[in-house]
């Protein structure tokens, strides 16, 4: 990750962070649907599989209720549950 961040060279303002959570949710809302429409640009499904774990792998971290949050979540999109009202995870 340290390369990417390199080339990218990531400049975080702490006064950007220093707002309320509904701001803060509302920015981080409008990032992660402009990182989306990034990823769907890219001609490669393997740099959008790649991109995508690398994007998944830096925000759980060592976070375990994301982790688990995260693997529910890919069980019912794999069984097919999202689309069914009547379950409950």
């Amino acid at each position: 990750m340290d390369e990417f961040e390199e080339i990218i060279e990531i400049e975080i303002d702490e006064e950007e962070f220093e707002t309320e959570d509904d701001a803060r949710l509302a920015e981080i809302y409008k990032l992660a649907v402009k990182l989306v429409e990034h990823l769907e640009r890219l001609k490669s499904q393997e740099l959008k599989e790649a991109t995508s774990l690398m994007i998944i792998r830096e925000i759980l971290s060592d976070d375990r209720i994301l982790l688990g949050l995260v693997t529910k979540m890919i069980q019912d999109l794999s069984l097919g549950y999202e689309d069914d009202p009547t379950y409950s995870s």
